[in-house]
């Protein structure tokens, strides 16, 4: 294999992996080797952040004594990576449009295959990388020399996360060649989301609940999960027959997977790819009458909700992440909260615009509604509509989404910490107002940054700072807002008639609306101006003619 050759396979790769930070470093002028740093360091950064967050998570608890626990937080962390590599494989492989761009060029179908894994792994890694801290901790707490321990740490978390990679391309691979994928190509690949999704939530859920109301000194272990127990095995004690074994599966399942997808599927790569890419360009479309333009428009934008890797990436990064952290502080406080009164209302209408910020980002619906048009928007935008209608109806159909899946999240999380009525009601309202004002911030935003010559959706997630500006939005608002609403609810319960509450609420319901209307401003009534102009324009072109 050509390594100059691979090597620029990756570098185009990373391009259209995050085009937003390739175009803020083409600015900045960096050259070619500077900019492949650059956009490297992006995702080093963000997998440090995982690995520092969980890490600290994680050293609670004694793997050495309690393979339990080492095998739940392995399988975890494994439906997390399966999943995203699903995802990420699936959108760099299948959706991408850049085969036909190779085909005339002389590379062959290895370096194609090993440069777009090597862009997907620095997108798996991230969800990885707390294998890495599980692996050490275990070494450590059993007592192996720690540069020993070092070294079989990340030589098993090199060996499971290959492991890892693999089983999703053979997921996907194995599910593109089927008739029932080339039939049903959205019902299957969501179905297989929604499946990892699940499993991925329930493993924190089960978790999470043989750890709540533990004393970390008394903890007891909980059923182990004997697929991962070799790995336990080579880690706790590696130089004894057992941890012999342990490496022995750890490689051989590694090996064994690189054969299968280097002699199963590789010499099919391109036949496979191309009748992928000749299926997507086939659309059947069924007529329907007597629909009014508005009718129209909102089946359209029904439609661009519908790709099954848009799915994924918006349930992996806009929804996942957040249920998953919140579960694991939310369990620990299950019990202890439920005898609170109604003085708590403010607190809980905080809580609600909280969780809306968490799970409206830059990956949710709302924030890439626009640039999901492609090179369609400017046609609908050239047609007899005024530009404010169209994108309002879109904005209005993002944030019902929003609302919904904030307002589902609210209920769950009441439900499951705090079932007071009348605190869950209290938390909706707030959902709701937050979900509207970050839904506002984002989909303005996504104006202002309108890429529409995407070739898959995981570049428009990188617009506007990329994966690292996400990360540190995610964990430094979680951070700063837990310490807000400790402190709020500190101070509520020091009262007898709380006080706070109209202070806060009051406070809170100004700036979103300043908000609001400087959305309302700023952007809207700029939209009714572009509206005013083209019609003026379109007037003087009648007139011409």
């Amino acid at each position: 294999m050509n390594k100059t050759k691979l090597w620029q396979l990756v570098s185009v790769s990373l391009r259209y992996a995050s085009p937003q930070m390739t175009d803020k470093a083409r600015k900045k002028g960096y050259s070619q080797k500077k900019m492949n740093r650059y956009l490297i360091g992006q995702f080093l950064l963000v997998a440090v952040l995982f690995l520092v967050l969980y890490g600290g998570m994680m050293a609670t608890v004694n793997f050495s004594k309690m393979p339990g626990f080492f095998t739940m937080y392995l399988g975890l962390f494994a439906i997390l990576a399966i999943a995203q590599g699903i995802s990420v494989i699936y959108n760099i492989f299948f959706e991408s449009r850049d085969l036909p761009a190779y085909l005339p060029l002389p590379f062959t179908q290895g370096e194609i295959f090993t440069s777009k894994i090597l862009v997907v792994m620095l997108n798996v890694v991230p969800y990885c990388l707390p294998l890495l801290a599980l692996f050490v901790l275990t070494g450590l707490q059993s007592q192996i020399f720690w540069p020993l321990a070092l070294l079989l740490g990340f030589l098993a978390f090199l060996l499971l996360t290959g492991t890892l990679l693999f089983v999703g391309a053979l997921i996907v691979l194995g599910l593109t060649r089927t008739k029932v994928f080339q039939q049903h190509k959205k019902v299957a690949i969501t179905a297989l989301m929604t499946l990892s999704t699940v499993g991925a939530v329930a493993g924190v859920l089960l978790l999470q609940g043989s750890m709540n109301d533990t004393d970390f000194s008394q903890m007891t272990d909980r059923n182990t999960l004997p697929i991962f127990l070799p790995t336990y095995w080579a880690l706790k004690q590696p130089l004894t027959g057992l941890g012999a074994l342990g490496w022995l599966v750890l490689l051989g399942v590694f090996v064994l997977l690189t054969l299968v997808i280097k002699n199963g599927f590789l010499p099919k790569l391109y036949e496979q790819l191309t009748e992928i890419t000749a299926a997507n360009q086939v659309t059947r479309r069924r007529s329907k009458h007597n629909r009014n333009l508005h009718q129209q428009l909102r089946s359209y934008n029904l439609q661009l909700l519908k790709e099954p890797n848009l799915l994924m990436q918006v349930l992996s990064s806009s929804v996942l992440m957040p249920v998953i952290l919140l579960i694991s502080m939310g369990f620990n406080f299950r019990g202890t909260l439920t005898g609170l009164s109604g003085k708590y209302v403010g607190v809980a209408f905080v809580v609600g615009i909280f969780l809306a910020y968490l799970m409206t980002n830059q990956n949710s619906f709302v924030a890439n509604l626009i640039s999901l048009d492609g090179p369609n928007y400017e046609f609908i935008t050239s047609l007899p509509i005024e530009k404010k209608a169209y994108l309002k109806q879109k904005f209005l159909l993002g944030w019902l989404i929003q609302a919904i899946l904030v307002s589902l999240m609210v209920i769950a999380v009441g439900l499951v910490i705090v079932p007071v009525p009348l605190l869950i009601g209290a938390g909706l309202l707030g959902g709701l107002f937050g979900s509207l004002i970050f839904s506002l911030y984002f989909f303005a935003r996504d104006y202002r940054l309108l890429l529409t010559s995407w070739t898959n959706v995981t570049q428009l997630f990188g617009r506007g700072g990329g994966s690292l500006l996400f990360a540190f939005a995610l964990f430094g608002g979680m951070f700063i807002g837990a310490i807000l609403i400790t402190v709020y609810a500190l101070g509520v319960g020091a009262f007898a008639f709380a006080p706070l509450n109209p202070l806060v609420i009051g406070g809170v319901l100004l700036i979103g609306t300043g908000v609001i209307l400087y959305f309302k401003t700023q952007f809207w009534n700029k939209l009714d101006t572009l509206d005013w102009r083209r019609r003026i324009a379109l007037g003087k072109k009648a007139q011409k003619n």
